[in-house]
């Protein structure tokens, strides 16, 4: 049936106002009631492309108005009926339009879009780029007044205020928001029109589940390499992957998370959700032993509610065997995660760090800060004990995005109780000379990938007890030479040396 037709018979089934008793509901009203209806559906659509899950959001309004007959002022018709068709079109239009930034939220190669003032940069397939319209013109907000609207759209519930000058939110896409009130931007002395416009960062974020072979066809690591990470999981290894913002750290993560065997207990903590580790069967039954939380940022929180610290504390009664959270931020967070890795779990997480020893360094001060007076030795020995496995991964000047450095975490060096060993098992060396475009700008960074270590004996031990072959790991045994030379076919990745019966020799 039409859908014109099925809000039409709707609004005949609906509310009606009698007399002067009927309290009407506004039009703000409507449009916050109705963006926490999408939101709490957000299940239905996150995984779709851009214009399947705008699609999505728009049936979610047709279903919010057939299931809520409000009264709504302006949109009644002469017999005070609601005026379905009209509801539905504001809706669609506050909810889903968002003007000139509409053709970047549906385009699935802007990964961002940053508006800096009234000036509009987005990333591009991993390059930083003016907005342009379909003709190639270079688009900026018109007036601060079209920035709100479009602003306002963005951050639902959440107000940019000179109060709240400093706000993050979420779009109905779920899409993240970071803004910043014009009123904590400083003037522009050569531009005197651009004061009133505010700044901020949406990052969107892919759903496609890359694994190993398809980042190793992008150039981001290599073969072995992802035939060693494939491993971790499976392997019982805590891991964390690390890197700057936009650096692709959570895609990566993901891809080896997909090699994770589906008779591991594995709990995935996120906040947003990006990470989806369901496999499903013909029929679509998700057969792979997973569970995903997602947890919230609350004021004043109950110790119910699910926020990160609580689903933590809560996570060892569930059963967990492998421990993912989407990114650690708070001091709480890093905390947690050394109890929970204390208790015999392996976990795996992604932050900010630089390097394999910052990223130990940037752990054992969250743990401090928030632990308070433990001494500093103590904790990093208890954390190069029980984290094994750093992955290092960068956003290079042209666009791409590479890991940079794998390397085994082997203790404390007996000379310097405050520095933990790091063994590095593979580098991309970069080379002298690079390409540049006509205008100077960098368009290929040469470098190579290339192993400098070989797996320790507590490592291969590690492996050794989740019955991980020998011939899974035989390249990571033998001291590296000059000679060898990394490929990049994404081939016999995830099943890489396993005698797996009936296959053909």
């Amino acid at each position: 049936m039409d859908i014109r037709r099925l809000l039409s018979i709707q609004a005949e089934r609906g509310a009606k106002a009698i007399g002067t008793e009927y309290i009407f509901k506004s039009i703000e009203f409507v449009i916050a009631e109705c963006r926490r209806y999408i939101q709490e559906r957000s299940e239905t659509y996150r995984d779709l492309e851009p214009e399947a899950k705008r699609q999505a959001i728009k049936e979610l309004i047709i279903s919010y108005v057939m299931s809520h007959p409000h009264l709504v002022e302006g949109y009644v018709d002469e017999d005070n009926r609601p005026d379905t068709n009209k509801l539905v079109d504001r809706l669609i239009e506050d909810i889903t339009d968002y003007g000139i930034l509409t053709a970047a939220m549906l385009d699935p190669d802007i990964y961002e879009i940053r508006a800096n003032g009234k000036e509009i940069k987005v990333e591009k397939k991993g390059r930083c780029i003016d907005l342009t319209d379909k003709e190639g013109r270079i688009l900026s907000f018109d007036s601060v007044e079209q920035q709100d609207i479009i602003l306002r759209k963005l951050l639902g519930d959440v107000r940019l205020t000179p109060k709240d000058a400093i706000v993050n939110a979420r779009t109905v896409e779920g899409y993240r928001v970071a803004a910043v009130h014009s009123s904590a931007l400083s003037p522009d002395p050569e531009d005197p029109s651009n004061s009133g416009y505010h700044a901020f960062v949406l990052r969107k974020f892919r759903k496609l589940k890359m694994e190993l072979p398809d980042l190793i066809k992008h150039g981001t690591l290599s073969d072995n390499m992802g035939r060693f990470l494939a491993l971790l999981p499976e392997g019982g290894l805590t891991f964390v992957t690390v890197g700057p913002t936009a650096s692709g750290k959570t895609t990566t993560n993901n891809a080896i998370l997909q090699a994770t065997p589906p008779d591991i207990r594995t709990i995935v903590v996120q906040n947003p959700s990006e990470i989806d580790l369901r496999k499903r069967d013909a029929t679509g039954r998700v057969y792979n032993d997973v569970l995903h939380i997602e947890t919230k940022e609350k004021e004043n929180p109950s110790p119910t509610d699910n926020t990160m610290e609580n689903v933590q504390n809560h996570i060892l009664r569930l059963s967990p065997t492998l421990v993912c959270f989407g990114e650690l931020r708070a001091n709480i967070e890093f905390k947690n995660g050394l109890i929970i890795m204390q208790a015999g779990h392996p976990i795996n997480a992604t932050y900010h760090a630089d390097d394999s020893e910052g990223a130990i360094q940037r752990y054992m001060t969250a743990y401090l800060a928030e632990s308070g007076n433990q001494p500093s030795e103590l904790v990093l020995a208890e954390l190069t004990d029980k984290i094994n496995i750093v992955i290092v991964q960068m956003l290079m000047r042209d666009g791409t995005r590479k890991i940079v450095q794998i390397s085994e975490i082997i203790g404390v060096d007996s000379n310097n109780p405050n520095k933990a060993i790091v063994n590095d098992l593979f580098i991309y060396e970069m080379a002298d000379e690079h390409e540049y475009d006509e205008y100077g700008k960098v368009v290929n960074i040469r470098g190579r990938h290339k192993r400098v270590g070989q797996l320790s004996e507590r490592t291969i031990m590690k492996l050794k007890y989740r019955a991980i072959s020998k011939s899974q790991y035989d390249f990571l045994l033998k001291p590296p030479s000059d000679d060898e030379i990394e490929t990049y076919t994404g081939e016999n990745i995830i099943n890489y040396g396993k005698k797996i019966r009936g296959a053909q020799e």
